[in-house]
């Protein structure tokens, strides 16, 4: 029979049939496989020369810093008016004698005439300008704010705070008796100071030990006044200015 001589043949290597489609040229070429991508040159030897030494270029400069964006002010229909800040300290001027480091007065005594050296002219002098009926104090770093009024004893019919008052409210402020959470919130060497500073001042004095510990205790041996100067922190704050 015609049909026993027809078989299905196979290529061994159907990837050879398959045409090239990129160009009319490539379709007519070998059946072979490609040889792949050709190699690209190799790039020649250039030497790169800087800036500062190529004679065609001019030298580099880094780019200025970018100012700072001003936005423009927003057009008002009318002019405000200019409203002048507040002061942050009030016009008020201590007396020169409480002025630091001017005075010189040992906290450990009441206030005399010769402790501080100063006349009694000058202690009945107001302690401040404009005179004022109270000033708030604090010595040294203490934690303690204490406010000195005027005192009739010394100043009868007064209604300002004298030199003298401010003396005499440091001293008496400083013979407070400290309460006992006040001397436990302290650390083990500041309890050590204020005792050593305790020892130092009862020594023997049966009496003054058994009063205990007083504000002086916790000044850590600095008893000159040297003068008030105004608080960073508070404006109608003095502080009083201690050393040894």
């Amino acid at each position: 029979m015609a049909n026993k001589d027809r078989r299905a043949r196979f290529n061994s290597n159907p990837v050879a049939e398959v045409r090239s489609f990129s160009s009319p040229a490539s379709s007519t070429s070998s059946l072979a496989p490609s040889p792949g991508p050709p190699t690209p040159p190799l790039l020649p030897n250039v030497a790169f020369n800087s800036p500062a030494h190529s004679p065609n270029l001019a030298p580099y400069h880094s780019p200025p810093h970018p100012r700072v964006y001003t936005p423009s002010p927003i057009p008002q229909a009318h002019a405000l008016p200019f409203i002048p800040p507040a002061p942050l300290t009030p016009g008020v001027y201590i007396h020169p004698a409480l002025a630091a480091p001017s005075l010189r007065y040992d906290m450990r005594s009441h206030p005399t005439h010769s402790n501080p050296p100063l006349s009694s002219a000058v202690l009945a002098t107001p302690a401040s300008c404009p005179p004022l009926p109270s000033l708030a104090l604090r010595v040294g770093d203490l934690p303690w704010l204490f406010t000195v009024l005027p005192d009739a004893r010394h100043s009868p019919g007064n209604a300002f705070v004298t030199v003298q008052d401010v003396l005499v409210a440091i001293y008496f402020h400083l013979r407070i008796a400290v309460k006992g959470d006040e001397y436990e919130a302290m650390s083990k060497a500041r309890k050590a100071e204020i005792f050593r500073a305790f020892e130092s001042r009862v020594s023997t004095d049966a009496i003054q030990r058994g009063k205990g510990l007083r504000r002086i205790d916790f000044v850590g041996g600095r008893f000159r006044a040297q003068g008030l100067v105004r608080a960073q922190s508070k404006d109608s704050v003095w502080d009083v200015v201690i050393t040894n």
